[in-house]
């Protein structure tokens, strides 16, 4: 049997999973973030569609408050209002109605699925094999390198945007998410540093002015936000795994 002809090195830089060292990699697909001096250093310009991004919180921060939330809206206020669900999963706080309109988000798409652990991991496989969700926030601090990865196989296909939450310890573990960004406060907003993307390394962290809504002072002292919500936001007050068929069975049914 004759051996297949070599390809050659243009061809093989044309695959989104091979990169120069030198230079960005290709994505299939990216959403721009609403940031200029982000979006200059992801690649395909953007958040990408379709494959994970990780963001990673200091350990006070996982409790809600240091403003990765307002990072996302640019990027979640510019999808179709027919794209399909917003859903957070296993927030630490519940997002207040009017603040959330004000950052032009419509409730009507808004879905909150309150879980932990392994019910937190599986919920956000679910939604993201659904094919109803357009975003995906997903609070994850226990979970591993197996469960991400049944998270982008889960997502393979789709152009949903999607963000999983960890702590910043988890910054030397494996990842399969080909994005990864550790967030910290900073004097303006927020610091960025890309711990992980398909391109060179980047020794300077992005500084970017973003809302915070807790102060870093309080944000350092204080255990878990617990926010109260205002009524008709929460949608999924019942245990993941017995409300979550039925609300991915009326996505599916409203897209």
């Amino acid at each position: 049997m004759a051996a297949a002809a070599p390809l050659a090195l243009s061809d093989l830089l044309q695959r989104a999973d091979l990169w120069r060292g030198d230079a960005l990699g290709q994505v299939a697909e990216a959403r721009s973030t609403g940031f200029e001096a982000l979006d200059a250093v992801l690649p395909g310009g953007g958040w990408p569609q379709g494959a994970l991004t990780e963001l990673l919180l200091p350990s006070a921060g996982l409790g809600g408050g240091l403003g990765e939330v307002s990072l996302l809206m640019p990027a979640l206020r510019a999808l179709n209002a027919d794209a399909g669900w917003v859903v957070l999963v296993a927030p630490p706080w519940l997002p207040q109605a009017a603040a959330w309109q004000a950052a032009g988000q419509s409730l009507s798409r808004l879905l909150i699925v309150e879980a932990a652990g392994e019910d937190a991991a599986w919920a956000s496989e679910q939604l993201l094999a659904s094919g109803a969700v357009a975003a995906l926030l997903s609070w994850l601090p226990d979970s591993d390198a197996r469960a991400l990865r049944r998270l982008q196989l889960a997502m393979a296909t789709r152009r949903t945007l999607a963000f999983v939450f960890r702590s910043e310890k988890q910054a030397r573990a494996a990842s399969p998410a080909p994005l990864r960004i550790a967030l910290n406060a900073a004097d303006s907003g927020l610091a960025l540093q890309v711990v992980k993307r398909r391109g060179p390394p980047l020794a300077q962290a992005v500084r970017l002015q973003v809302a915070r809504p807790v102060s870093w002072a309080r944000l350092a002292a204080r255990h878990p936000l617990g926010v109260q919500a205002s009524p008709g936001v929460n949608l999924a007050r019942s245990p993941a795994r017995a409300r979550l068929p039925a609300l991915v069975g009326a996505a599916a049914l409203k897209r």
